[in-house]
């Protein structure tokens, strides 16, 4: 049994993300006698000291067009060295590269493709993996097969703290794909210094309960006290008070955060399948019969220009006594 993991870099590092998908694997080979293979390509191999101890072997994917990152190479590149390795399970993290590659990868290798994943466990030689369905309404769990299978997982799906493995092998893998067909013309960098919304273990997110665009600073200050990142309803960006890149639901951003504070959100099904695999809810709404309680762990009947102000006062109060 072999796992193989498609690392993704960030500021240097790798993605959280990038790193639960490991630990997972190596939980699941660890009584195997399989493998963990991380595979960092381009210029993110520069940091593949990182991944000591987090697999078996570290593959660096080298050559011509890699660096920055563009999906016609990557996809020539990393199909080459799979097809080389012959693995029966690919890991990717959830994103939007992850979004450019794996179709690609799958049609290229005539390999199946799951996305939006949540569970993965061993079976025998297989593996089950487990990914909402119906628009979160139940969970479908899938039997890998006889072929390749290119998986992708929402992040915050695992923990990243499994046993790390004794020795990690490193290795070289040369390529030599075309070059891509778009011309990346400029980078900007992101304009937050908060967690990225899908990474972040704690998130805020307000609703059309908010009642202004004014009252959005009320999330971000409690975001800021959590350490968290803040998030919004449809009904919030439909109105132009925010991003479309913070919006949390079905045509937003899908989340699995060990917190979640909603506040002024209705609950409708649209919002709930991007945070119905969040750990612990805490939602806020005057209504008492507002259908997110029904998501929540917690639930607070009250007005969320009041409650959330109160909520981040308290919070800074027991900071500075600890």
């Amino acid at each position: 049994m072999s796992i193989w993991v498609i690392c993704e870099g960030q500021e240097g590092g790798y993605r959280a993300s990038t790193l639960e998908l490991l630990s997972q694997a190596r939980r699941l080979v660890g009584g195997a006698g399989g493998q963990v293979v991380a595979v960092a390509v381009g210029d993110e191999a520069a940091a593949a000291q990182a991944l000591r101890g987090a697999a078996h072997r570290v593959v660096a994917v080298q050559g011509p067009n890699l660096s920055p990152y563009a999906a016609d190479p990557w996809v020539g590149a990393v199909a080459g060295v799979l097809s080389a390795g012959a693995p029966r399970l690919v890991l990717f993290a959830e994103g939007t590269r992850t979004r450019e590659l794996l179709p690609r990868l799958a049609v290229r290798l005539g390999a199946s493709a799951l996305t939006n994943a949540l569970g993965l466990e061993a079976d025998g030689e297989a593996f089950l993996l487990t990914r909402p369905a119906f628009g979160g309404k139940a969970y479908a769990t899938v039997r890998s097969g006889d072929r390749l299978c290119l998986a992708a997982f929402r992040p915050n799906s695992f923990d990243a703290g499994a046993e790390p493995v004794a020795e990690t092998q490193f290795e070289t893998h040369q390529a030599s794909p075309d070059p891509s067909r778009v011309e990346v013309l400029e980078k900007r960098p992101r304009a937050s210094a908060r967690v990225p919304l899908t990474e972040a273990q704690r998130v805020v997110a307000g609703g059309r309960g908010l009642r202004a665009p004014e009252n959005l600073k009320i999330l971000e200050e409690l975001a800021d006290v959590l350490g968290g990142a803040v998030g919004v309803s449809r009904a919030i960006v439909d109105a132009g008070w925010a991003d479309h890149a913070i919006q949390v639901g079905k045509s937003g951003k899908t989340i699995s955060p060990a917190l979640y504070v909603v506040a002024g959100v209705s609950g409708a099904v649209h919002h709930t399948m991007g945070m119905d695999t969040a750990k612990v809810v805490v939602a806020v709404n005057a209504d008492p019969k507002a259908p997110i309680f029904q998501y929540a762990d917690y639930g607070i009947v009250g007005d969320a220009l009041q409650v959330l102000p109160a909520l981040t006062a308290e919070l800074r109060a027991v900071k500075r006594e600890a």
